[in-house]
């Protein structure tokens, strides 16, 4: 091959190599790095896990106790039923990772499932550790519990709510998983993304919280009925958290 032709080659297939390096870096996730992931197996540590205890600010109508989360036979499971340590009333639960990961930006992932409840509603969100946005992107609220066929995610920022929904039977395992980086939240079921916001995107650490309620969730909701089952479990399969960068 003359020398001329040879550079070209050499030059071409430089080029080609540039271009497969560009775009295998274009491609790649800023989401490559994982911090946490947990299987519900065993007793939620403390200083992972906190466990919610009195009455949300958030649902005047709920009560929260620790001995309604329980983790074990590879789920967490967060339980709603008539307590009579309180009375008989219908008491949930929540947990928080404040003390465990607080970051700015990253992915959480979460699969989960819900029984069918009339009154009984869910919750899994980024909260900040003092005011500012909050990012609700797991959420049914209790009046929508009987079907368990739809969940919304929902940006707060002031008096201001941003919303996406998506339907999909509930009583099923899904995995739904939300990306943070700057300027721009998603969330995906299954894969699938549904929820893409790009505006008053929070840049400030937050944390996970997943949590059950009974009646209204501060905007929406009823109280369980006759329908009602005597126990109302939601179950998380695990929890993953990625940093971002």
């Amino acid at each position: 091959m003359p020398r001329t032709r040879r550079v070209r080659a050499a030059a071409a297939a430089f080029a080609l190599i540039a271009t497969l390096v560009l775009a295998s870096q274009a491609s790649a996730s800023p989401f490559q790095h994982r911090i946490f992931y947990q299987q519900f197996h065993h007793a939620l540590k403390p200083h992972t896990w906190t466990l919610y205890n009195g009455v949300p600010t958030c649902c005047k109508d709920s009560r929260w106790a620790p001995t309604h989360v329980r983790s074990r036979h590879g789920a967490l499971r967060i339980r709603t039923y008539k307590d009579a340590a309180y009375g008989g009333k219908w008491v949930s639960g929540g947990v928080s990772m404040a003390r465990m990961v607080n970051q700015t930006y990253g992915r959480w992932v979460v699969r989960f499932r819900m029984d069918k409840a009339v009154g009984v509603g869910m919750d899994v969100a980024l909260r900040p550790s003092g005011n500012g946005t909050v990012v609700d992107w797991i959420e049914e609220s209790s009046d929508k519990g009987g079907a368990r066929r739809i969940e919304t995610a929902t940006l707060h920022y002031g008096n201001t709510r941003v919303h996406a929904r998506v339907r999909a039977n509930f009583t099923k395992w899904h995995t739904m998983t939300l990306s943070w980086k700057p300027g721009r939240i998603t969330v995906k079921l299954d894969g699938r993304r549904w929820a893409d916001f790009r505006h008053h995107i929070p840049s400030s650490p937050m944390h996970l919280v997943i949590q059950t309620n009974t009646g209204t969730n501060g905007f929406a909701g009823v109280m369980p009925n006759a329908s009602t089952p005597r126990l109302v479990a939601l179950q998380i399969d695990y929890v993953a958290v990625y940093r971002y960068g």
